[in-house]
């Protein structure tokens, strides 16, 4: 915890509000992190975190956020041409 007393990472109940599911569904935020271009680390527990820093910047806009970012893949159509 910082000086403020606030952790590092988002708490269970923060990623569950940020994602829309309940703070134990560890599968369904890694899933939303991972389809939204969102970075995250998994603990022992297999819990993700998500740095608190980075939700800040993320949600002001100032996040370096990656260029597919919850856009889905679309095939290389000039591999077919070839």
């Amino acid at each position: 915890m910082n000086s403020l007393g606030v952790g590092t990472y988002l708490t269970m109940t923060e990623l569950a509000e940020l994602v829309g599911c309940r703070p134990t569904s560890h599968s369904c935020m890694k899933r939303w992190l991972t389809k939204h271009g969102w970075p995250y680390a998994v603990n022992i527990a297999g819990v993700p975190q998500v740095s608190r820093a980075y939700y800040a910047a993320r949600m002001t806009g100032t996040a370096n956020q990656s260029a597919n970012d919850g856009a889905e893949d679309e095939p290389n159509f000039e591999a077919l041409i070839a």
